[in-house]
């Protein structure tokens, strides 16, 4: 069995394993062992955003009351699971139980409002009127005292049980009502004696009802109040978001730009090299040289006048013997600086991928920025309101916690995207001493960069997906035992486990990086980009083609390390072989010193002789070991001298050769 096909059964069996541990139900067999208490198995079905849903607290299962005023307007109800004939219904009792106290408490609310009592007060009169800090409406009433139709909060006894009611208010039109009877799973949670706990609620909806009566007295005469200061409250948080989507907007330009640097970068290294003619790499080179020239020249120590006075007397006196020693010199210096690129072009990779790490970082902290103040700015307008005010808790649990989960998430995905690209080009800087004048740990940290990033990605982005989920409240083993949600996940978990794996294999064993010309099957091009689950390779007709990574299992690269022209031609059959050999090794050893090729061959060609004998001709073999990527242009242009010197040697090329016999019959003959 082969090492891959091993480690894929290794890891789909501690798969199935996991799965098999968390998402199965418990069976318990004959034995007496400890059965686990049945509360464990209470769960609420209400969505995450009621306010009421049911929470967990201890034993019991308690229900947020939220009543109309302040922030610290709300206290919770409780019910005991033991207490019920069905313990599972203990969330749907408790929720039930919080809805009706809003219920008659809004009620109450509604026909205090409409009482003719309401405005016999005619306190508010104008805002700078008998209230001179009217603004305190809005927010705090305790200086305000009691309002003219507050009604009556009382506790009393009603078949057995403690409860905060209403009395009988006919001048306010309530008739007597209970509000909210205290129980024992209420003592239980608070700690407290029933006695003080009815004292404290009774307490809390008397200050609720004044406070929410003092703002609705507030809102009859200036209905508009609210409504302007939520819209300066929006005009002030547009003012710093605006900023920073316009610093934004220029650090996505300079991302644009570096990103343009890193592709051409990339390109200059590999795509290139197919693409180029013999000229246009004569050309590049000539300018490269000159480049490199003015570079050396730069960093030659300054001369003082005498020296330059000597020396140009020197070359006037013999100037072939000044020409040549430049020759060396600029030689010399070529070689050196095209042995130094792979190490330059790294350390410019490694700059411009730290750059453009810490502009991803920033932006990303400037999109949660702009994302607070927008909440802050909701939260604010939630407060303001006194229908709204009770969720303000509740809005910011939900509305802020939530993206600071994905905030976090999106942090921690930038910053190991800047260590990956560290130790990488760490890694890569240590390898590139052992192998100088080869790119491929340039291909290697951009691969491995983008492999690592996408996984990185994919595992901070599931954490923060299971995070949210669990805190909404929504119950996994429900979405688990969905059976077509199951297959559907099981189905596609495994075949993207299968291209999981096997891109991490093609990975650790650098089977091709991005920037290789490989050959799958009968798709071969370019690979332009690739991670641990799919590799796209470019075509020669422009064809981006998409495979998965468990599809993929015989490849061709050829462009890994070294390259190979392999050059065959077909000369004459009565044509003079060995002269034939000679000028394939004359032109051989021209091309081998020519100062544009010299640094793209890395050895002398091997001339393999006579490799078939036919009718069309006698078949000779040549093989130019090259630098990766430089096969085609050094194969171009070995095949133009070829020709060229094959013209001026006259030697014919091999022509198919085809007898025809021509017999005519015998009573042709005869005639």
């Amino acid at each position: 069995m082969s090492k891959r096909k091993i480690l894929h059964f290794v890891v789909l069996s501690l798969i199935t394993l996991l799965l098999t541990i968390n998402w199965t139900s418990v069976v318990l067999g004959q034995f007496p062992i400890a059965i686990p208490s049945g509360n464990t198995s209470i769960r609420t079905e209400t969505p995450w955003w009621d306010p009421n849903k049911a929470q967990r607290c201890g034993r019991l299962w308690c229900s947020e009351v939220h009543l109309f005023g302040g922030l610290d307007k709300t206290f919770r109800v409780a019910v005991a699971p033991d207490a019920l004939e069905n313990p599972s219904d203990a969330p749907f009792e408790v929720e039930k139980r919080a809805k009706q106290v809003e219920s008659i408490y809004n009620s109450i609310y509604d026909r205090v409002r409409k009482s003719e009592l309401m405005f016999q007060g005619n306190i508010v009169q104008s805002p700078f009127g008998a209230i001179a800090n009217w603004q305190n409406l809005f927010f705090n009433r305790d200086n305000l005292g009691k309002h003219p139709a507050t009604p009556k909060i009382e506790i009393g006894i009603r078949n057995n049980q403690t409860v905060v009611f209403v009395p009988r208010q006919l001048e306010l039109g309530l008739s007597a009502q209970t509000i909210v009877t205290i129980n024992r799973a209420d003592s239980l949670y608070q700690g407290k004696l029933i006695e003080d706990i009815a004292k404290e609620w009774r307490f809390l909806i008397f200050e609720s009802l004044n406070e929410a009566l003092w703002a609705y007295e507030i809102d009859y005469h200036y209905p508009f109040a609210r409504f302007g200061v939520a819209i300066a409250i929006l005009l002030i948080v547009a003012i710093p978001v605006t900023i920073l989507a316009v610093i934004k907007q220029l650090l996505k330009v300079w991302n644009r730009h570096l990103s343009g640097q890193l592709r051409v970068l990339k390109e200059s290294l590999t795509v290139d090299a197919e693409a180029l003619s013999s000229d246009e790499l004569a050309s590049s080179d000539t300018i490269d040289q000159n480049k490199e020239n003015i570079q050396v020249n730069r960093q030659k120590v300054k001369l003082n006048r005498g020296i330059i006075i000597s020396t140009f007397k020197k070359v006037i006196d013999r100037p072939d013997k000044a020409l040549a020693k430049a020759k060396l010199l600029l030689e010399d210096a070529v070689q050196n600086i095209s042995q130094n690129l792979p190490n330059l072009s790294l350390k410019k990779q490694s700059i411009i991928k730290r750059q453009k790490n810490i502009l991803e970082l920033f932006l990303g902290l400037l999109f949660w920025i702009q994302l607070f103040l927008i909440l802050l700015a909701l939260t604010l307008i939630i407060l303001i309101f006194p229908e709204t005010r009770r969720y303000t808790y509740f809005f910011l649990g939900q509305s802020i916690a939530i993206p600071l989960i994905w905030m976090f998430a999106n942090i921690a995905d930038k910053l190991s995207n800047i260590f990956i690209d560290f130790y990488l080009n760490k890694w890569a800087k240590n390898a590139q001493i052992s192998n100088p004048n080869s790119n491929r740990y340039i291909l290697r940290v951009s691969t491995y960069s983008n492999a690592l990033r996408s996984g990185t990605s994919f595992l901070f982005i599931t954490a923060a997906t299971v995070t949210t989920v669990l805190f909404l409240g929504i119950n996994l083993t429900v979405l688990a035992s969905a059976g077509g949600v199951a297959f559907v996940v099981a189905f596609l978990s495994r075949n993207v486990v299968e291209d999981m794996l096997n891109g991490i294999l093609i990975l650790w064993t650098d089977r091709y990086a991005i920037g290789d010309v490989i050959q799958i099957g009968t798709i071969g091009g370019f690979v332009e980009n690739m991670n641990i689950y799919i590799t796209q390779i470019r075509g020669s007709e422009g064809r981006l083609v998409t495979i998965p990574n468990s599809k993929i299992s015989i490849v061709e690269n050829l462009t890994k390390d070294w390259s190979r022209v392999e050059f065959k031609i077909e000369i004459a059959y009565d044509a003079d072989v060995r002269k034939a050999l000679n000028v394939i090794n004359e032109v051989s050893e021209e091309i081998q010193n020519d100062p544009t090729w010299k640094d793209k061959i890395i050895e002398p060609a091997s001339i393999l002789g006579v490799d078939n004998i036919s009718h069309q001709g006698v078949l000779i073999q040549v093989w130019i070991k090259t630098q990766a990527m430089q096969q085609w242009a050094v194969g171009r242009e070995f095949r133009l001298r070829i020709k060229e010197a094959f013209e001026l040697a006259e030697i014919p090329i091999g022509v198919p050769h085809q007898e025809v016999k021509y017999q005519t019959s015998l009573s042709n003959e005869n005639q």
